[in-house]
């Protein structure tokens, strides 16, 4: 099973990106971020002819997630269960009754100082007491999505840039690292474990991807049993790479 995460930042404003993620024809499935885009507006004529399936946790003009499928999705939850939240950032579901997915748009915080901030440590806090009982599940569990920290500076093109601001923030990182701690799985880490890249690069010209001015702010954690079942785990580029490219790469986890 191949799995796509990828934010797409407007599902509307770079839907040829992301129907050339479908034209591949390369994934199983697709975990997407940042639809800004309500359920009723969600263009699903545009993607009849791929053969997904597509369950949708929308908003207008901000946030939103979605989760196409070759497979069956069953067992579908919009919203983090234990926090009340107007944000649609968390979607949930089962696929092929194989493996449980969990994609997320975690909030981006702003910079330390600001009212965005202790909104984003509350959902974090709620997301970890939340994923604790999945760690041990005798079933595979997957988190994907753009969770809006860089884990450590090397995921950072240039740290400093980024002292007081929220992705970067001791306390963001604190709570992610207690997530790795406790036995989750950093599965591109764990395939990568040396090496520096990015999966967020900038909209200020081509230069910032040559340049390799960027950050690593998207990932895919896995529970015990998923780890053992990682075959590979990828950055795909094309997503930025597009003529009219959302500002993310897409990542990619293979399953045995």
């Amino acid at each position: 099973m191949k799995i796509l995460t990828v934010n797409i930042n407007s599902i509307r404003a770079h839907v040829e990106s992301f129907l050339d993620i479908l034209r591949s024809g390369e994934y199983d499935v697709i975990l997407v971020q940042e639809l800004k885009v309500e359920n009723a507006g969600f263009p699903h004529n545009l993607f009849e002819e791929f053969g997904y399936n597509i369950k949708v946790f929308g908003q207008k003009s901000y946030n939103g997630v979605a989760v196409f499928s070759r497979f069956s999705i069953e067992d579908v939850v919009r919203g983090l269960p234990n926090y009340t939240d107007a944000n649609a950032r968390f979607i949930e579901c089962v696929i092929d009754g194989r493996v449980r997915v969990i994609n997320v748009y975690m909030p981006n915080g702003d910079t330390v100082d600001s009212l965005k901030f202790p909104y984003k440590l509350e959902w974090m806090h709620a997301f970890t007491d939340y994923i604790a009982q999945y760690l041990d599940s005798e079933e595979p569990v997957v988190i994907a999505g753009d969770f809006n920290v860089a884990l450590e500076d090397r995921d950072i093109w240039n740290p400093k840039n980024y002292v007081g601001i929220a992705i970067a923030a001791p306390e963001a990182r604190d709570i992610m690292k207690s997530w790795l701690d406790s036995g989750w799985v950093d599965a591109w880490r764990k395939l990568h474990p040396d090496t520096i890249d990015y999966t967020w690069y900038g909209y200020r010209g081509r230069d910032t991807i040559g340049n390799r001015q960027g950050l690593r702010l998207d990932y895919f954690l896995c529970n015990r049993v998923a780890a053992n079942m990682i075959k590979n785990c990828e950055i795909d580029m094309e997503p930025r790479l597009a003529d009219k490219p959302t500002d993310h790469c897409g990542l990619m986890l293979e399953l045995k």
